[in-house]
């Protein structure tokens, strides 16, 4: 850790640079979560405050950040986060300032301008050619129109969000026992509060964030906590922000895009894997062959739109033992034979009743017996039990081989590609 001197001399320096600016020393912060969630958090304040100013932050002992390539690369992951962002990038940016060979550097969150009142759409003049008495007068049948389709009705109440954050949390465990537990989704998920390899708890945060800004503050916070606290108190987080994109899983796909893109630069896979899910959730590449109402994209489809943050060292345990592909299939298979409609009316009215008997006995499941097996161990069988899993994947494997090379083809069509093909680390693998 630097020292008291050192830190003072640094927090000195950036005064002098930069008098007009807060000058803010994060010394606590020990990993790049931390600094990520720490800057986010002044770029929001900035926002909220609307005034012109600078934050400059600090982060000494942050060995990573003393490497000019990956302050680059942090500087690199901010860039790609301009795309998605509203304010940041044209309101706020962020400016590093070096201190010399071996220290990091310090961070400059700027507001550039103050914001001004009544900027925007609130700008527009109510007599104007859009909204004047000839336009309203021609278009009155189609502004008169009130009348909700069936399928508009559906919708709004699939997005509508629950003004408790009790109540978004009971909907979030039914549909984690259920779907994911119940139905052996996640083989490694043997509850709402039970999860991973080794088992350990699961942490549910609720965020009402709205803006991408926002989400990134938290989200980094998420990591940071998971990492931090003991595997066995948290083995995985399932992070839901009900009032993100909600209404636009194509949004909500491009801002998890940015999520996935600083893992491998920052070294960041090496402690977490993401999965992601979202109530209008469609894997990639498996639209034009599968539809988006196929029963296999229940696999993701939630009640909320959703981050799940998990331990790499546990992903890697899991694909190892139990291959991605087999996972993929039986889901597949299981929500086939629940059929997407039914599993689609169960997600509009966020009600999963209907499924109490169909929960997988892992007794006489294949793939859930072994998953049983395994994290009866900890992931670390004896060597007699893990040459029998290993048989039994083998046989598995080819049962599951012998069914794609027959000539009818299952139920609900082509399957998309297996995860391991998509971008994004862990998706589809686990909850």
């Amino acid at each position: 850790a630097l020292s008291l001197r050192s830190a003072i001399d640094v927090e000195a320096t950036l005064q002098k640079k930069l008098p007009e600016a807060q000058v803010v020393m994060n010394g606590e912060a020990g990993n790049l979560a931390e600094v990520l969630s720490a800057l986010w958090g002044h770029v929001c304040t900035l926002i909220r405050e609307g005034k012109a100013r600078s934050i400059v932050a600090a982060f000494p002992n942050v060995k990573a950040l003393q490497s000019a390539m990956a302050t680059n690369r942090l500087m690199g992951h901010f860039d790609v986060c301009k795309d998605v962002c509203d304010s940041f990038g044209t309101e706020v940016i962020i400016i590093v300032h070096t201190l010399g060979d071996g220290q990091a550097p310090g961070f400059e969150v700027k507001r550039l301008r103050d914001k001004e009142e009544g900027d925007g759409w609130d700008d527009w003049d109510d007599d104007d050619d859009w909204t004047g008495s000839d336009m309203m007068e021609k278009y009155k049948d189609i502004l008169n129109d009130t009348e909700q389709t069936d399928e508009e009705k559906e919708f709004e109440k699939m997005v509508a969000v629950p003004k408790d954050d009790k109540d978004i949390l009971l909907k979030t465990r039914d549909w984690v026992n259920v779907i994911i537990s119940d139905m052996g989704i996640c083989p490694f998920s043997q509850s709402a509060d039970k999860a991973g390899l080794p088992v350990g708890g699961v942490h549910y945060p609720v965020s009402r964030v709205k803006t991408c800004e926002e989400c990134y503050e938290v989200y980094w916070r998420e990591v940071n906590y998971l990492i931090s606290s003991p595997e066995k108190d948290v083995s995985t987080t399932l992070l839901i922000i009900p009032e993100f994109a909600i209404q636009n899983v194509e949004g909500f796909t491009s801002f998890t895009d940015t999520l996935t893109h600083p893992l491998e630069p920052l070294g960041i896979e090496k402690l977490i894997q993401l999965v992601y899910f979202h109530p209008q959730w469609v894997f990639r590449d498996g639209a034009d062959r599968m539809g988006d109402q196929s029963a296999a994209n229940f696999a993701r489809r939630s009640p909320f739109p959703m981050i799940n943050i998990l331990r790499t060292k546990q992903v890697r345990l899991a694909q190892k033992s139990i291959p991605t592909g087999l996972v993929y299939t039986q889901n597949e298979e299981t929500l086939n034979e629940v059929g997407a409609d039914k599993l689609q009316r169960m997600l509009v009215d966020r009600n999963w009743d209907e499924m109490a008997d169909k929960r997988v006995d892992r007794r006489y499941n294949k793939l859930g017996k072994i998953a049983q097996m395994l994290m009866d161990t900890d992931g670390v069988p004896p060597e007699e039990v893990k040459a029998a899993l290993d048989q039994q994947i083998a046989d598995l494997e080819a049962e599951r081989e012998a069914s794609r090379r027959s000539p009818s083809p299952p139920q609900g069509g082509e399957a998309p590609p297996p995860p391991d093909s998509q971008p994004g680390g862990a998706e589809g693998r686990r909850f």
